[in-house]
This record gives structure tokens, sequence and C-alpha cells, in this order.
């Protein structure tokens, strides 16, 4: 009887110790491929983010006149079209988003004013007064858009002011509709719209 079971244990423990080796190459190989796919993911997502926006230190520099680093606009990476207008020296462009038809501010455009409030309050950029300016892209008539300009960017005067506490005597707002397309050839893209800070001095 012992030696009718022996060969069914002996190759029931084989098959069980294989089967708990294979188990975890199998789930580890599996992990890597995940970690590697969501590495790969991260590292593209982030090398778009910083395509699009400049970094703090950028930002202060496009403001700051006694600055000497040249700042390349890379907001337009990737389009085609030629901009309309040229980059205001001391200023820089940011894409800051509003709910639709509306000056509620979304939590990214909330986020994005954060950082640009942080460069306000650098100590190289606390002496400037700024000047925001608002701007939509071509859709619908002249006189919505302006109205709607303006009222954004006094949405983004008083987020610093409530939020950050920066002096509102530094900040001024002004719109400009669709006067001042970023890329008049298409006046839908999402670049259009965008909110300039400008030093004033």
């Amino acid at each position: 009887m012992l030696t009718n079971r022996m060969p069914k244990t002996r190759t029931t423990l084989l098959t069980s110790a294989a089967s708990a080796f294979a188990k975890p190459k199998s789930s580890a190989a599996m992990r890597y491929t995940y970690l590697l796919f969501c590495g790969l993911s991260l590292a593209l997502g982030a090398a778009t983010a910083s395509a699009e926006e400049l970094s703090h230190d950028e930002m202060v520099c496009a403001l700051d006149p006694q600055c000497a680093m040249p700042v390349v606009n890379r907001r337009l990476r990737g389009i085609t079209a030629t901009p309309s207008v040229r980059n205001t020296p001391g200023s820089f462009d940011r894409t800051v988003n509003f709910a639709f038809n509306s000056t509620e501010l979304t939590p990214e455009a909330r986020s994005e004013l954060d950082k640009v409030a942080a460069v306000l309050t650098d100590p190289s950029i606390e002496k400037y007064s700024i000047v925001i300016h608002g701007h939509t892209d071509g859709v619908g008539s002249a006189e919505y858009n302006q109205s709607l300009s303006e009222r954004r960017a006094a949405a983004t005067r008083q987020y610093f002011i409530s939020q950050h506490g920066i002096d509102p005597s530094r900040l001024v707002s002004k719109g400009h509709g669709k006067s001042q397309l970023l890329l008049a050839s298409d006046p839908t893209n999402d670049a259009n719209r965008r909110v300039q800070f400008e030093n004033a001095n």
C-alpha cells in the first residue's frame, strides 16, 4: 500500500513545489510590467505638463527685469499654427480653466493660480505691480467675449487677494475678449483661452 502511495505523494509534492515557485515568478513579472507601465505613463504625463507651462523660476524670470535668463514660451509646442501676437516682454501666459460660460474657477484653475501666486509673492517680484490680462477664444460675439474676459480677469485678481493676501493695489485686471487671439488662424484653439500676467513697471 505504501509503495502505491509514494509516487502519488512525491508527484503531488513536486507539482505543488513547482507551482509555488512558478506563481511568484509570474506574479513578479506581472508586477514589474505594471510598475514599468505606470512609470512610463507618469514620465510621459510629466513631460507633457512641463512642456506646456513655465516653471516657478521661469515665471519669476519673465516678470523680473533684472533676470537675464531667456524664457521660452513652450505652450505652443506641437501646434503648427503661427502665433498672431508676440509674447509681451516682462510677461507670461498661463492656462487658467474656468467653468463653461462662467467666472467660476475650477479646481485645476485654483491650482494654477496658486503657482502664480507663489511667483507674485516671490521676494524678487513682490515689489512690482502686475497687470492681469484675460483672453478668450474666438467663439461668440465680440461684446460677450469682452465682458467675459473682464470678469474672469477680475475673478483671478480677487482670488489672489482673498486666498493669498496679495496687496490689491499691486493688481490690475483687464479683459481683451477675442481681440488678441494667440492663434488667429485657429480661433477655437484652447491656447487662445489664457490669462497673461505682466509686470506693469
